[in-house]
């Protein structure tokens, strides 16, 4: 057997990236995909695009006689090292493609400073061995939830009377608000991530919005066109009050599709409020870390890919 090989991955080969990860992501309720459509002609993930442009050393690709067996991509936040991507083609899966993509990224994570390790995955039985033989451990269950408009339309409409809010898109697309966005994600994910807001706001023009609690913005939440969050909040009321937002902003988008939100299992008030008017869960997935002492109990997060 070939030894696997593992290099860099190229901005050029992001569609054929895409392509490989919705050959595996098709039969995944989780992940949004082409339902298995091969089409090199379609438009990148943006949310790929924004990774790599910020994190270009930490997509890797893995070939075995210069065949493409998965790729992986990594992102550091502050000294939080985030797994975004790792894919393995169903056919090449089980010859250890998988676990060398993994300790590249881990070795990835340590030469940037990392000193946590995260990943959203799957709920894939060789995902969670791969996981826990690198020394990740579950910290918490991820509901993908699904949210009809009728459903959505009440839910806002209650939790966003539950605390004063506003929407600050103008204000935080000028800079202005963004200590407070860096204090909740400290509170909230231990990490600082400038990129990824100016990402949100500038590239895919969601919307954003701040809870106060008292005489203190408490909370921020993000809503547009297919995307629910992410939102976060230094208390679980304000972050309760802030998912009304981000679903009141998504309406507002126009979507006429069922909103998906991501929401961990810590963050009880959400998921209550969320089963009480008839949202479905469609899939579950699992938060693993490393040296991550989180309860991810005042959150929801964004897409898989950028938690």
């Amino acid at each position: 057997m070939a030894k696997i090989k593992l290099r860099r991955t190229n901005r050029e080969e992001l569609p054929g990236i895409s392509v490989l990860r919705d050959a595996v992501a098709a039969d995944l309720d989780a992940y949004p995909s082409n339902h298995g459509v091969l089409d090199l002609e379609m438009d990148v993930d943006p949310d790929l695009r924004h990774l790599i442009t910020h994190d270009p050393d930490g997509f890797f690709t893995a070939t075995e006689r210069d065949e493409t067996l998965g790729f992986a991509a990594a992102h550091v936040r502050s000294r939080q090292c985030v797994l975004s991507e790792l894919w393995v083609l169903p056919q090449h899966q089980g010859r250890g493609a998988g676990a060398t993509l993994l300790e590249r990224v881990l070795s990835y994570g340590d030469r940037s400073g990392a000193r946590e390790f995260l990943a959203l995955v799957p709920v894939e039985p060789a995902v969670q061995a791969m996981l826990l033989d690198h020394g990740f451990v579950p910290m918490a269950p991820v509901y993908l939830f699904g949210l009809s408009m009728a459903s959505a339309t009440k839910l806002a409409s209650a939790l966003t009377r539950l605390l004063p809010g506003r929407d600050v898109t103008t204000d935080l697309v000028t800079h202005r608000g963004q200590a407070d966005l860096d204090r909740i994600d400290r509170v909230t994910r231990n990490i600082t991530r400038q990129v990824d807001h100016n990402y949100w706001l500038k590239d895919l023009e969601l919307r954003a919005a701040f809870v106060r609690q008292g005489e203190r913005i408490a909370a921020y939440s993000y809503g547009g066109k297919s995307q629910v969050g992410p939102v976060a909040g230094s208390t679980q009321d304000a972050a309760l009050s802030a998912l009304g937002w981000a679903i009141h902003l998504a309406l507002e988008a126009g979507d006429t599709n069922t909103l998906q939100l991501r929401v961990p299992a810590p963050f009880t008030a959400a998921v209550d409020a969320l089963r009480e008017v008839g949202a479905r869960i469609e899939s579950t997935l699992l938060v693993y870390g490393k040296g991550v002492s989180l309860s991810f109990d005042r959150s929801v997060f964004g897409p898989v890919c950028l938690p």
